[in-house]
Order: structure tokens, then sequence, then C-alpha cells
């Protein structure tokens, strides 16, 4: 692999090393190979020719989408699937478009889809966006996912809510799910002592679903249910991402504005955070004084209060019997 060469991907959230499918099983590719690219989580993916990440940048020449840059690892001596037997990599061909088929719809439809889950998503891609890309980027998902749920789940999600299939979605999913608890066993791999393509297909699909807070996830519980799928997401998270994995709410609250783990925007957060202190402090300081200052003001007042109720007024005196008569 050449020396210089750098994998942009979106940063992740929850404790994932990314909050994106197709960055999840690219950054799958190189650290499960130890190819060695470098991983930047701050780039603008109108950079790329797909106009979305993850990309691979080497020189002047860019490797974008998920199948150049397994193409590149593939042709650079980096095959992922390079330990597996000719039937086994038979088997993770099909087994991984299986999954597709069935994955693939709810993914997108639970992630872009469906209408309070996106607002939650929409927040995420907008975060790790450049501006004034953010404004209007996150949707470019929102209408890919139209697309591919109109063709695989039979349904546009811009109708009315209750026009939208989702069950039969969640249906194959769970069923998808429970199939591959039973391929997976007790086993490390899917097939055996060694990683495949579909090892990180797999994973990159159930890590997001199984950890993401959505509003509507209806597949989360049902992962938990499966004990070695969550042993299975949490041992490549810990073993293999844990330099990459990432937390925002962590992160602001122990990390000063100056870390460059953290994005522009959660810098700048960081220091409108401060800013705020600082301005909330001298506030409360200004408030503090002037309320001393009115306190003895008022005290003088008080004290002298005797002397002016003492005094007589005549004048209301006479007001007063003017009144009456």
């Amino acid at each position: 692999m050449h020396l210089g060469g750098v994998l942009y991907v979106y940063k992740g959230e929850w404790g994932l090393p990314s909050i994106d499918f197709d960055c999840m099983r690219a950054l799958c590719l190189v650290k499960f190979t130890r190819c060695p690219l470098q991983i930047d989580t701050n780039a603008n993916p109108m950079r790329s020719s797909t106009g979305k990440l993850p990309y691979v940048q080497i020189g002047n020449k860019r490797f974008c989408g998920y199948r150049e840059i397994k193409n590149l690892l593939d042709k650079e001596g980096y095959p992922i699937d390079g330990s597996l037997e000719a039937n086994h990599k038979l088997l993770s061909t099909a087994y991984t478009n299986w999954v597709f088929t069935n994955l693939h719809p709810y993914y997108y439809y639970f992630m872009y889809g469906e209408p309070n889950n996106f607002d939650t998503t929409r927040s995420l891609y907008a975060k790790r966006t450049l501006f004034p890309f953010n404004f209007f980027y996150p949707s470019s998902y929102q209408r890919e996912a139209c697309d591919i749920l109109i063709v695989m789940g039979g349904f546009d999600p811009r109708d009315k809510l209750e026009n939208h299939e989702a069950e039969y979605l969640v249906a194959n999913a769970k069923k998808c799910v429970n199939l591959l608890s039973k391929k997976l066993g007790k086993k490390v791999w899917f097939f055996g002592n060694f990683f495949s393509e579909f090892d990180a297909i797999v994973y990159s699909y159930l890590a997001v679903l199984f950890q993401a807070t959505l509003p509507n996830n209806p597949l989360q519980n049902h992962i938990k249910g499966c004990r070695n799928l969550v042993y299975f997401i949490n041992r490549i998270t810990k073993d293999i991402f844990k330099n990459e994995a990432f937390n925002s709410s962590k992160a602001i609250r122990s990390q000063s504005s100056n870390d460059p783990m953290l994005t522009a925007t959660e810098r700048h957060f960081v220091e409108s955070e401060k800013k705020t202190k600082i301005l909330a402090t001298v506030g409360a300081v200004v408030a503090m004084g002037t309320f001393a200052a009115w306190r003895g003001i008022y005290k003088q007042f008080s004290n002298s209060r005797p002397y002016y109720n003492d005094m007589e007024y005549d004048d209301d005196e006479s007001l007063e019997d003017d009144d009456m008569d």
C-alpha cells in the first residue's frame, strides 16, 4: 500500500467507529486486513465523486465508494477474503446477497425513511458535514432511501405513514437475524477462524441498528435477544475499533475544545459552552453586586422611615376636614 493513503469516513456515535453503513464496512476492510491506511473523520463528502463518504485518497487519486475501496485493497494485496477456502468464498457471496435483500430495506427505512427517525439521523449527518452543505446534504440519504424502498420494499416513504409497509420489513429483518444467530453459533467468525467480507457486512448492519438511539427501531430488542450476535458486535467494536469508537456526549464532557478528535461543530459547541459559562459567571457577579448595593440603600431608607412617620402634615389634615365638610 502506498504511503500517505487516507480513508475518509464519517465520525462514529454510540461508541461505534462510524454512523454510516458504507463507512463501517470500509473501515472493516482496512482494520480486518491491517491495511496501513490512515483514518480521517473530518472530511467534506462533496470531494468524493459519489458525493458521499467513504473515499480513499492516495496522492492526487481518489477511490470513492465501498466497491472501489475494496478493489483497491484486493489489488494492493489486502483481500478481505484472502484466507477463506474456495467454497467459503462462494458461500460468503451468497450469504451477502441474502442479507442485503433482507436487511438493506429495513436499514434504509428506519435510518432515513421513517419520519420520526430521520430527525435524529439528519442531525447526525449535519454535524459531520461542513457549512453550508449541512443544511441540505442529509436529505440526499432520504432521497436514496425512497428509491431503494420503492424497489425493495414496495412502497414510497413519502406517502402517508399508514401506507408504509414497515411490518413486512420488520418481519424479514427478524427472520434474517434469527438465521444469522443460528449460522454464527459459537464461532468467532461466520466461517470459522477466518474473517470475511460477510463478517464485515453483518457487523456494519447490526452494529448500527443495535446501538443507534432512534425513536422507532423494532429490531434493536430482537438483536439484544441473540446473545451470540451481541457478543460478536461488542467484540469487534472493543477489540478492533477501540481507537476509532466515539460517543459525542462523553467527548464533549471530557475533552477540551483544542482536542483534534472533535469535529468543527463539536469544537464550536464546547467553545460556546465555555463562553456561556463565563458570561453567566460575570452576570451573576454583576447581579449580586447590584443586589448588595440596592440592599444597602434600602437599609438606609428603612432606618430613616420613623423620622418621616412621626412628621405631621397639616395640609393633609386640612384636606380631610374640607372633605368632611
